[in-house]
């Protein structure tokens, strides 16, 4: 055989696997369309971007009592996983109520519910801390440091007795105590889903807590519920500031006061999310649905919308698209998704 021939041969031979591999490559590419299509996807570029990628929520809310003293505890993870499955955004959030009675039964609610992330430097914790940095540079610098790990990793970070980190690298940039917000982080990658955010998304949460009792006094024939009632959003955000997924979810943990002042708090605090079909709606809804269905219908309507055009859908029920799928007050979870895109642009 000449070299001509050889060199025909070759070129022939390279010309049957280029078009094999672009073969190849086509069948694969409809596959994952396909497979995106399934997750909602809608879109080539869309569905290239967002295989996999899922967002997820985790609210801890843990209630104790101590003589005439209640507290509520609430710890709240938004997560965003790649299309790997690893964490590649983290937000956390913390709030702290605390509830008194008197030995007549007299109640006080605190008047202050903003988070510690919404506190910002009214929390007083960078001048007692060595690092000398507020309660949301730690917490972020430990959400940066679960980044790329996958959940399993992160569930398994080493605390220790104190609940904090013994890992010097973290410790570095956070020395508050982390056990809590890592349960909270599993729990959101535990309830993590494909929503529609995408490569390139970053996520953010917001927290609306308010006071949701209607006594104050207790007497021999009635107790008092100190409840505070809790909503929480976290939001995916393309580069545009746009919406690409949402979730939103309510608590009402309440602590039971007697007419002697003595406080008892509830063994377990589950969110409506948790409670699903048992909280009971769907008979007394208009559309049949169940609490969580209206949340899912308020968040895609999000889907899309900018900070402006969210904080402009009207909390009365008049808008008639919005109310084809959600007929719940939206007020709390309005709120909540503004503190989620304030937070996301600090």
């Amino acid at each position: 055989m000449t070299q001509r021939q050889k060199a025909l041969l070759s070129c022939a031979v390279a010309a049957a696997l280029l078009l094999s591999g672009c073969r190849k490559g086509s069948s694969d590419s409809g596959s994952m369309s396909s497979s995106n299509a399934m997750s909602g996807s809608s879109g080539s570029t869309s569905t290239t971007q967002t295989g996999g990628w899922k967002t997820g929520l985790g609210i801890l809310t843990e209630a104790s009592d101590e003589a005439r003293t209640g507290t509520i505890h609430t710890i709240a993870a938004a997560v965003l996983l790649d299309g790997d499955g690893k964490l590649a955004d983290v937000m956390l959030d913390e709030l702290e109520v605390e509830v008194t009675a008197d030995g007549k039964g007299v109640v006080t609610m605190p008047t202050d519910y903003r988070t510690k992330r919404q506190k910002g430097g009214d929390y007083p914790l960078a001048a007692a801390s060595s690092l000398k940095k507020g309660w949301a540079e730690q917490a972020d610098d430990f959400a940066d440091y679960l980044t790329g790990m996958t959940p399993e990793q992160a569930s398994m970070l080493e605390t220790d007795k104190d609940g904090k980190a013994v890992d010097a690298d973290l410790l570095s940039g956070c020395t508050i105590r982390v056990d809590k917000y890592r349960d909270a982080v599993a729990k959101a990658c535990t309830n993590a889903s494909a929503l529609g955010a995408a490569k390139g998304d970053r996520v953010s949460l917001g927290v609306e807590a308010e006071n949701a009792s209607s006594d104050i006094t207790a007497t021999d024939d009635k107790d008092v519920n100190a409840e505070v009632d809790l909503t929480v959003v976290a939001l995916t955000l393309d580069a545009d500031g746009r919406v690409t997924s949402a979730i939103g979810d309510m608590a009402e943990p309440a602590l039971t006061i007697a007419a002697d002042g003595g406080v008892t708090a509830p063994d377990t605090v589950r969110s409506k999310l948790e409670l699903g079909d048992s909280y009971g709606m769907r008979n007394a809804s208009s559309l049949g649905k169940e609490w969580y269905e209206h949340s899912e219908g308020y968040c895609s309507y999000l889907k899309g919308k900018t900070e402006k055009e969210v904080a402009d859908i009207p909390a009365d029920g008049s808008d008639a698209d919005l109310a084809a799928l959600c007929t719940i007050s939206i007020d709390a979870l309005q709120k909540a998704a503004g503190d989620a895109f304030e937070n996301a642009s600090l």
